[in-house]
């Protein structure tokens, strides 16, 4: 993309065309991951204190904020020459960061995986699948990647969920298509990293049925079964159950 854009999906990042610029110290660049995010509303300055240093801010804290904001601004300026596409305007005690949505990755991530699940809705299941891979590619590593604090923390997670559903729709989709092989690789490196999301062994059940390897789906429910019940003292639920009793049903 020409322009201005940024990267949230992954360390904070800020490219001009495909240069990437230097967005300042990791505070720096909490400041304006609070602006993207903020999607053009005001951020005030206590939200950004507050995100920022928590409830032990320092007196110099909106010293120091106004001293980001200003650099941000010259970086943005800078990059546009003088006509800048990203803008931060003062409004009322705090800023807002005035950018075409289409040159943010978190704001392009959502849209996409909207537009994937209209697609799924009208039955276009392979272009579904074509625009999920288009924004989890979007991804370069954990969200706000290099930010501490609780904020951050909070968005972070909130993140990384909205990854977890995109990545397991478009897991549902491919299985669906009969596209079954890649899909039981990245699943059972996925029950590996998440062995209590039930989803995820859900969906590897499903592949291995779909690919003729129905002992396999049943071993997978039994090692999620005894998981559950050792580590967590809990059942399977209502999801597992019912793909175990679907293809238990097959083998009558």
């Amino acid at each position: 993309m020409a322009g201005v854009s940024f990267g949230l999906l992954g360390p904070i990042r800020v490219w001009h065309d495909s240069h990437q610029l230097d967005a300042g110290s990791p505070q720096q660049r909490g400041v304006l991951a609070l602006l993207l995010l903020g999607e053009g509303r005001q951020v005030t300055l206590e939200e950004i204190v507050g995100a920022l240093w928590g409830p032990e801010a320092p007196r110099s804290a909106v010293v120091t904020t106004r001293t980001y904001i200003s650099r941000l601004r010259r970086l943005l300026t800078g990059a546009a020459g003088g006509g800048t596409s990203a803008e931060i305007r003062s409004a009322g005690r705090g800023y807002q960061l005035l950018v075409d949505p289409a040159a943010v990755d978190v704001t392009v991530f959502r849209q996409t995986t909207a537009d994937a699940r209209d697609a799924r809705d009208r039955g276009e299941d392979a272009e579904a699948a074509r625009l999920l891979r288009g924004a989890l590619a979007l991804w370069r590593g954990p969200a706000l990647d290099g930010l501490g604090g609780s904020f951050f923390e909070g968005r972070r997670t909130w993140l990384e969920q909205l990854r977890a559903s995109a990545m397991e729709e478009r897991w549902a989709l491919d299985i669906g298509q009969g596209d079954c092989a890649q899909a039981i690789a990245e699943l059972t490196l996925a029950t590996s990293g998440e062995p209590y999301r039930e989803r995820l062994w859900e969906l590897l059940m499903w592949a291995l049925d779909s690919e003729g390897r129905r002992d396999e789906a049943l071993s997978a429910y039994e090692r999620i079964a005894r998981l559950l019940d050792d580590d967590l003292g809990l059942e399977p639920g209502p999801g597992l159950r019912r793909m175990h009793a679907r293809i238990s049903a097959a083998l009558v």
